[in-house]
């Protein structure tokens, strides 16, 4: 699990090769390095960064065999990390069921999961993800007896874009035992007037993975294959899985496809509770996590609010904290509105306070809600934000629709964090948004949504605060900031070319970026 570890020295490590492998020249090298923050080009020997510098700085690194590749006076950037992401989600939604992210009433819901059915010969389950409520000409979420209308005889499943609800058709209801009578736990089941269930249920995922029978192999291994390739095309060289259910066995997996070649991008595995207990002794955690690349991260702890409760419950959240944190282990808690995020910083300050450790770097995840009372308490425990900046692409004009309007101040911090001293990094959330860092970046510098309306402007921050989100800030999140998250001599050579010069780009063009080539570890694993 990652320690505490001091930050870089001024003189990062040295590369053993005096000559370099590969030099890009010609470039605007934003290094997000402040000590050195431009360049013209980077040299790369044995997967790490061998210098950084002017043409003539470069020059006595070049040998005869030293490839040289000019940029044109594109960007180059660090290779972009994503602290938080859902990989096997990602995957079972990219090819293991219908795409509902584009539908825009019920019947393009129906429509979408009948071509689905006549595709899936048989019996199986029908899965459709990414719906979202408040873009359907209904403004309300399909029930049962509209999924009935697909099949009555294959149960269907349609997860929400968020991952916080699904909706059940009725033979699917049956399949988990869920009736006017029979209500599993924890989650909430929405019921008619008399009693009946409508499908539709709210914070069940941990639940409905016990009792629903697993996606395709083969449509999976396809979705694993093609998921893995967006987070190249997008330049994702490290990511941060953020499952709350993963186990030791979740590590393996990961481990496994890095082996086998599908996974290129580096991937942090974070743990459930479940997962952390499973860790009994420092041998075989040193063992799995220094396994293909694959790293075990922070311990996540998913935290709601519903119907004025807290689950899990304030007591057991802080007993829940205190475990991990004893033990030097980061924990990252799932805490989106107000009530969430104060239980987060009281459950972390009570650990603190029983045991002070000076670099805990325990993270709230998302902190969408952040009123001035909880930005005090924030600033004044230590804790780190991993927040997403897409959401205000992609769902801002929900939330200024839905959210009161008093409150829109709040939503989405970004700059208030930075001023006071609050670590922030951003990451994807994905599938629940879609992985495209730089209508993040576009976001985060904009504060528009999609249609073009404005989120709390004064939370905007530059570009160079906004690279270092998803840069140098998201390494600093996962411990490796020695390692990784700028473009300096030591570190590893995970490097970005782009398809622009975005030094030149007004901010609103940001979201045509594109990644032209991304290195890992020294070598091109994709080009466009």
């Amino acid at each position: 699990m990652p320690s505490p570890r001091s930050a870089p020295s001024s003189s990062p490590p040295s590369v053993t090769s005096s000559r370099a492998d590969l030099v890009l020249d010609e470039a605007r090298v934003l290094t997000l390095d402040p000590r050195q923050p431009h360049a013209e080009c980077v040299a790369i020997a044995a997967g790490e960064i061998l210098a950084v510098g002017t043409r003539d700085e470069i020059r006595p690194f070049i040998g005869p065999r030293t490839r040289r590749l000019s940029c044109e006076w594109r960007t180059v950037l660090p290779g972009f990390i994503d602290p938080h992401l859902h990989l096997f989600a990602w995957a079972s939604r990219a090819a293991c069921g219908a795409d509902l992210s584009g539908a825009r009433s019920i019947a393009d819901i129906r429509s979408a999961l009948s071509a689905r059915c006549a595709r899936a010969h048989g019996n199986g389950w029908l899965r459709g993800y990414g719906y979202d409520e408040f873009f359907l000409r209904e403004r309300r979420h399909p029930t049962r007896h509209d999924l009935d209308a697909v099949t009555a005889h294959r149960p269907i499943i349609v997860r929400h874009r968020s991952g916080h609800a699904a909706v059940l058709n009725s033979p699917a209801l049956s399949h988990v035992g869920i009736t006017a009578h029979r209500r599993p736990r924890p989650g909430v089941i929405e019921r008619d007037a008399h009693g009946e269930p409508t499908g539709v249920i709210y914070e069940m995922e941990a639940f409905l993975r016990k009792v629903l029978p697993r996606p395709d192999t083969a449509e999976f291994q396809a979705g694993l294959r093609a998921v893995s390739h967006e987070l190249l095309r997008h330049g994702i060289c490290t990511f941060h899985d953020a499952g709350a259910n993963n186990t030791l066995q979740t590590v393996r997996q990961f481990s496994d496809l890095a082996e086998e070649g599908v996974l290129h991008s580096r991937p942090t595995v974070m743990l459930g509770m479940s997962g952390f207990s499973e860790l009994t002794d420092a041998k075989r955690e040193a063992r799995i996590r220094t396994t293909n690349r694959v790293r075990i991260g922070s311990v996540k702890i998913m935290l709601h609010e519903s119907g004025g409760h807290l689950d899990p419950p304030p007591d057991a959240l802080a007993e829940m904290v205190w475990q991990v944190h004893r033990r030097g282990v980061q924990v990252a808690i799932h805490a989106v509105e107000e009530a969430p995020v104060c239980a987060a910083i009281d459950a972390i300050q009570h650990a603190q306070g029983r045991l002070p450790r000076s670099d805990h770097r325990h993270r709230i995840e998302h902190c969408s809600l952040c009123p001035p009372p909880v930005l005090d308490s924030l600033a004044e425990s230590g804790c780190a934000v991993v927040m997403q900046p897409g959401f205000i692409h992609f769902y801002g004009d929900k939330y200024l629709a839905e959210v009161d309007r008093d409150v829109h101040p709040w939503l989405y911090r970004t700059r208030s964090f930075l001023d006071r001293g609050i670590p922030v990094a951003a990451g994807s959330d994905c599938p629940v948004a879609p992985q495209n860092p730089w209508l993040a970046v576009r976001a985060a510098i904009t504060r528009q949504t999609r249609n073009g309306a404005v989120v709390n402007p004064e939370e905007a921050v530059s570009l160079g605060k906004a690279l270092a989100l998803w840069t140098r800030a998201a390494a600093w999140m996962g411990f490796e900031e020695t390692q990784t998250g700028c473009l300096a001599p030591g570190l590893r050579a995970d490097v970005l070319v782009l398809n622009r010069d975005v030094t030149r780009l007004a901010p609103e063009d940001l979201g045509n970026v594109a990644v032209d080539t991304t290195i890992i570890d020294g070598r091109p694993v994709y080009s466009a």
